[in-house]
């Protein structure tokens, strides 16, 4: 086990996170606002934001309150709960003062939380605590840098894995530009568990997700903090009847086949159907990409792109068309939203492959046009690493292509035998052993980092300039400018007909305005 955590930044909905344990915001007497009700009370129906409620049987120690976890055993993904930690952000009398009950509260959901998903060290899901409805609201500048700052020493010294968890983008960026000046003024390691060639990794890749080069391929790693059945566990629970054996040179497509249950389809979306997605999932949706590609069946990159693409929202092939100017994903195997789709067996991957081939052409695009990351994903699989084969013809036809460019990078989990290499990709494995369960949290820090290098390379604080509960860090120019462009919007009506107008709003809006 890892002898500390990391503090992970992410903007996704705390609700539909994979984590082992949440904190959520009360007031003294223990009454929370009512959106949050459907998930402290799992089967409620929604409710207005103004609606309190008061759960049974709880009472406030030191301004935390621990619900029980009524996850079933043998649970599928949805019906994994976790620990709900309540934290009166009403009765402290400083910042500081609710920062330290919010580490106080990690370290209460870290001892009585049981880890979910298979991961090596337990995560706690936190929002901001105290800025919106609780004692500091419109003060999140502040709030952001001292919880930042003691969140970084607290898993320093805590083997706890804590997800700083973001809706608003404001919040998103002004978190990741704390972490980006703690890095240059105080010389702080936000990462010390990367390696110097993954440190290097991560920045280059996330410096091309900033200039709209970079493109993603998610393979299964990527779900495997989800708690959806692997390979073997799935085969074996479509086959109850008899015992399966699988090894390094098993033929899953085929194995699948030789079930010979038709319904073999609806059954396996039965399995992968979740309204929850991974910690990495989030991480690769704030790249903000505009083109995605998966093998996987699961809806889990769908649920976090809920959070960052909402207008437009994210497009999924084949269930519908890509449109321009709208981010997309290509679900190359098939969907559980549409069970007909899955390909699953060798039949089935035969089919793909003589009738679609127009969807392997995709992935072979975006390498031609982007720069393409796999991960996690297992590199033995020849069916699509081969298209880079086809690629490589293309590229070394272009007369101005460096001698060690790369059509993309892939990131695998544990290194393989049976790893293919072609000079159109750049390989990294992660571990050299079999820890799968090391390896998938090395991923997740791996991509904390580039989500992380690709905000402060791309927009950085420009992402909350107009956002008035971020003015008390504007520089004199943040504010000349600021006023600028807030005295443009007051004078909206005089302009909405302009030519210009959608593209103004367009960048108002990126800028973090709020009405």
């Amino acid at each position: 086990m890892a002898d500390r955590g990391h503090l992970f930044v992410v903007q996704a909905d705390l609700t539909r996170l994979a984590a082992d344990a949440f904190l959520i915001p009360c007031d003294s007497d223990l009454s929370i606002s009512g959106t949050w009700r459907p998930f402290v009370e799992p089967g409620a129906p929604a409710q207005a934001k103004r609606d309190w409620f008061r759960p049974e049987g709880v009472h406030l120690d030191n301004g935390v309150a621990v619900l029980p976890d009524p996850t079933p055993k043998d649970a599928t993904p949805d019906q994994v709960v976790g620990l709900r930690v309540l934290v009166d952000s009403v009765g402290v009398d400083s910042i500081p003062a609710m920062v330290e009950r919010s580490l106080e509260a990690v370290r209460r959901a870290a001892s009585e939380t049981v880890i979910h998903g298979g991961r090596e060290l337990p995560l706690v899901s936190m929002p901001i605590l105290g800025v919106g409805q609780g004692k500091f609201p419109g003060r999140r500048a502040e709030a952001v840098r001292e919880l930042v700052t003691q969140l970084l020493d607290f898993v320093a010294t805590h083997p706890i894995d804590v997800a700083l968890t973001l809706q608003r983008t404001a919040d998103f960026a002004a978190a990741q530009w704390e972490r980006h000046r703690v890095t240059r003024e105080l010389g702080t390691n936000c990462w010390p568990e990367l390696t110097p060639e993954q440190l290097t990794l991560g920045d280059n890749l996330g410096v091309k997700a900033a200039h709209g080069e970079l493109s993603v391929f998610a393979g299964a790693g990527v779900s495997r903090p989800v708690g959806l059945p692997s390979w073997n566990r799935l085969l074996q629970d479509l086959s109850p009847n008899r015992t399966l054996t699988f090894t390094k040179a098993t033929d899953y497509p085929q194995l699948a086949q030789d079930l010979g249950r038709p319904d073999l389809n609806d059954e396996v979306a039965k399995r992968l159907t979740t309204r929850k997605h991974a910690l990495g999932h989030a991480l690769l949706l704030d790249l903000r990409t505009p083109s995605l590609v998966t093998t996987n069946y699961d809806p889990c990159l769908e649920n976090a792109a809920d959070v960052i693409h909402q207008n437009p929202s994210l497009r999924v092939i084949t269930r519908q068309l890509a449109v321009g100017g709208s981010p997309w994903l290509l679900k190359l195997h098939g969907d559980v939203a549409h069970p007909k789709t899955i390909v699953l067996t060798r039949a089935q991957y035969n089919a793909l492959k003589d009738e679609y081939p127009a969807l392997h052409g995709v992935v072979q695009t975006l390498m031609l046009t982007s720069h393409l990351l796999f991960v996690g994903f297992g590199f033995a699989d020849d069916d699509f690493l081969n298209m880079s084969k086809a690629v490589q013809k293309v590229r070394a036809l272009a007369t101005d292509l460096p001698e060690d460019a790369h059509a993309g990078t892939a990131i695998g989990l544990c290194r393989t035998d049976r790893q293919q290499r072609y000079s159109e990709l750049d390989y990294h494995h992660l571990r050299t052993d079999d820890d799968l369960t090391k390896a998938a949290r090395q991923l997740e820090i791996l991509l904390d980092r580039v989500a992380w290098r690709s905000q402060i390379a791309g927009r950085g604080r420009a992402s909350y300039l107009l956002d008035h509960d971020y003015q008390q860090d504007a520089t004199d120019a943040d504010r000349v400018l600021a006023e600028a462009l807030n005295s443009l919007r007051a004078k909206q009506p005089e302009w909405s007909d302009s030519a210009g107008a959608r593209a103004v709003r367009e960048l108002m809006d990126e800028l973090g305005w709020r009405a």
